[in-house]
């Protein structure tokens, strides 16, 4: 049986996995706030379990065995996120911390009730997805608010679930499903200036907090740019399997022109 530590270090690596940041050693150490010789010791545990690679100064990366896992994990804590934030009346500054806890004892028949009871929801209180029950996931075809022209956007997601963080987006309505205008952006690293739908005075945010919401256009054309830029630099979730490739080219390919596959007696197929 896995443990809590296990998941949570699985988890992590997954998380930096999708913010495109390697797993070394001292990141995983500040993502988990542990010593730095703690992690290192953890990863070459892991590593002997067969749940990631690791390879010392240089990082680690999940295995399929140890994405399988982290997938799981991921998908009860933010399940349970949700029917905390939705059901039960926390804020979504308070669910981080108590999903935190809840998703290493439920049950899996737990989880899936949860599922069902929540209509199968695919994002969670801060507009991430959620993986289905097989672990798949939808890519999201958002932008980081700090890449993103001066436009009128909507919120997407969060990343950043540190507490006092959230608080501060709720104070200022900046929330999944906000729509929002890019009205400027000083030099020098200096403070975006938002116009958010609704609200009187615009607002100024720095780049720290930008770099953890996530938008997408409001605007069909730069929506349709950059849905094809996303999708172009990730590739698919769902990888099609032989017998689909198989069918897809006898659909194109006539049959005259199909190369014969040698058994293994020599013959062809």
């Amino acid at each position: 049986m896995i443990s809590s530590t296990v998941e949570d270090y699985l988890k992590a690596m997954l998380k930096m996995e999708d913010m495109k940041q390697r797993a070394s050693t001292s990141t995983v150490a500040r993502h988990l706030a542990v010593a730095d010789a703690t992690v290192t010791d953890m990863l070459r545990k892991l590593q002997k379990a067969g749940l990631l690679e690791y390879k010392p100064y240089y990082g680690a990366t999940l295995t399929l065995e140890g994405r399988r896992v982290a997938v799981e994990i991921l998908r009860r804590h933010r399940l349970i996120e949700l029917f905390l934030h939705e059901v039960m009346g926390y804020g979504w500054d308070q669910v981080h911390d108590e999903a935190e806890k809840l998703e290493h004892v439920v049950s899996d028949f737990f989880v899936e009730r949860l599922d069902v009871l929540l209509g199968h929801p695919t994002k969670d209180p801060h507009g991430e997805v959620i993986p289905d029950a097989e672990g798949y996931r939808e890519a999201d075809d958002d932008v980081c608010l700090m890449d993103s022209e001066l436009g009128e956007y909507a919120v997407r997601r969060v990343s950043n679930d540190d507490p006092d963080f959230l608080a501060y987006l709720q104070k200022e309505r900046l929330v999944p499903g906000a729509v929002i205008s890019l009205l400027d952006r000083a030099p020098f690293q200096g403070p975006l200036k938002l116009q958010i739908k609704g609200n009187s005075d615009p607002i100024y945010i720095g780049i720290e907090a930008a770099k953890n919401i996530h938008v997408s256009s409001t605007e069909p054309q730069r929506q349709a740019r950059v849905t094809r830029s996303s999708k172009s630099s990730t590739s698919a979730q769902r990888k099609p399997n032989e017998r689909q490739v198989s069918s897809a080219l006898a659909k194109v390919v006539p049959a005259s022109r199909r190369t014969k596959v040698p058994t293994e007696e020599g013959k062809s197929s």
